[in-house]
């Protein structure tokens, strides 16, 4: 049977299904024969799997070489040049991931500051979803397995076989619970975890933070994980940002915290004699090079915008409007429209063509040219907009953006 038909068979099962395999193992009351074995075969890589169409799905942009890379994106976060690796757009839902960890093992799967202990789990993670499949998602609600002394490691590489070693008593399965600390307190984790193909490298890994020199991003990992028996690579994102909790609003599928990314346009329709509607001839007006796919700051990428974040990784926001809104790599996106007869008063990058200069740097300052009549209303940017669809986002975009942070970073 082809990968995707099995994936679609055995893993499309909505979360009260998982529950109930789980307390129909717990109980006891599964008639099932154990199996000999819970060692399932290795079926090689997922990249093997795919079609152009299946590829296609995953983030990433093409080389000539035929590799792949994420874009970084320079951005604005407190008045300050910032860089994050932009993956395209994502769901607020979450999806399962199954981490492996030996009895008494207490540092497995996460340290207190949500980093994933790697050194200390049994093998590599099962994930539920693969890109491309309905419910697929880069947030990953953490189930902890418990294996004994004698599990080898990686001897589980599906869902299926999770569920069935519990059935058999061979192993233990229960959500992961972590302490967050402050309001939050004891709760579920969410990881987040960016699936990609194999040779997919990160844009800028190893160099120095956008606009602080001498100043190197930590490195993030690219690891292996399992789906449905086949290998599939991701990064693991825990290690600049830790894990997080689900949102409080979230009902019968727990959904990612969000925050916000504040995109800024000119208004070409509406009379825009701006540099950027010239050069583009654009009617979006988006200040932003990944958005327009041309250089117009001429520095010989292709990755400066305008666009303004709320929240930094160890860091609270600085607005106090948003005071409720900390880091999350999942942003919502907000318009930020400026009257085309303020185009003067509004200088951006796209007028400079300096990545560094703009007077727009942080979420306080959109507000005040709001306020000012210099920019339209703000409002979310929904799904017909961007052309997009996405199962849990009710009509909104959302990016799926993790910041840079430093090496040294705590």
């Amino acid at each position: 049977m082809a990968p995707t038909m099995l994936s679609s068979r055995v893993l499309s099962a909505p979360i009260s299904r998982h529950l109930g395999w789980l307390l129909c193992a717990m109980a006891f009351a599964c008639t099932s024969t154990s199996p000999a074995s819970i060692v399932e075969p290795d079926l090689g890589p997922f990249d093997a799997t795919l079609d152009d169409a299946g590829r296609s799905v995953f983030p990433g942009l093409t080389r000539p070489d035929g590799s792949h890379y994420i874009r970084q994106i320079n951005g604005f976060f407190n008045g300050e040049q910032t860089g994050y690796w932009f993956f395209g757009f994502a769901s607020r839902l979450t999806s399962d991931v199954f981490i492996f960890c030996r009895e008494g093992d207490t540092v497995c799967p996460f340290d207190a500051k949500g980093h994933a202990q790697w050194s200390h789990m049994v093998g590599n993670p099962v994930f539920a979803r693969a890109p491309g499949q309905v419910g697929f998602s880069p947030f990953w609600l953490a189930w902890r397995v418990t294996v004994p002394a004698d599990y080898e490691a990686n001897s589980i590489k599906s869902v299926e076989g999770v569920h069935a070693a519990v059935a058999a008593g061979r192993v233990s399965l229960a959500l992961n619970m972590h302490d967050h600390g402050g309001a939050i307190g004891m709760g579920q984790t969410v990881m987040h975890c960016a699936h990609v193909l194999a040779d997919t490298t990160l844009d800028r890994a190893g160099q120095d933070i956008v606009g602080k020199p001498g100043v190197k991003i930590r490195e993030i990992e690219r690891r292996l994980g399992w789906h449905a028996g086949y290998r599939i690579a991701f990064f693991d994102f825990t290690a600049s940002e830790g894990v997080t909790s689900p949102d409080p609003n979230s009902q019968s599928r727990p959904l990612m915290r969000t925050s916000d990314i504040y995109v800024s346009f000119r208004d070409c329709k509406g009379g825009s004699q701006s540099k950027i509607c010239k050069m583009v001839n654009s009617l979006a007006g988006s200040v932003s090079e990944r958005g327009t796919e041309d250089d117009f700051t001429t520095d010989g990428d292709k990755a400066d915008t305008n666009n303004v974040i709320v929240a930094f990784p160890g860091a609270l926001p600085v607005d106090p409007v948003d005071a409720d809104r900390a880091y999350s790599p999942l942003w919502r996106v907000v318009k930020v429209m400026i009257r085309p007869e303020h185009d003067k008063d509004v200088k951006l990058i796209d007028d400079s063509l300096d990545q560094t200069k703009s007077d727009i740097t942080t979420v306080a300052k959109v507000r005040e040219l709001v306020g000012k009549g210099y920019i339209y209303p703000l409002v979310f940017v929904d799904e017909g907009m961007t052309g997009t669809a996405i199962q849990g986002n009710d009509g909104l975009t959302f990016f799926s953006c993790p910041s840079q942070v430093p090496f040294n970073a705590p």
